[in-house]
């Protein structure tokens, strides 16, 4: 399995590192915050407060 990057801004998640702006998790799952099928209505299962 190739190594991937998962993007992240996300700075309050304590998963985040804010300096590489990248996620520290191998795996996220994404879920539908809302009923628009649109990216702004998702966000990550793992995500915890700092």
């Amino acid at each position: 399995m190739n190594k991937q990057t998962i993007k992240c801004d996300v700075f309050d998640c304590k998963h985040c590192n804010c300096d590489d702006k990248v996620c520290n998790l191998k795996e996220i799952k994404v879920c539908n915050c809302g009923h628009d099928e649109t990216k702004e209505a998702t966000m990550c299962a793992s995500y915890k407060t700092r």
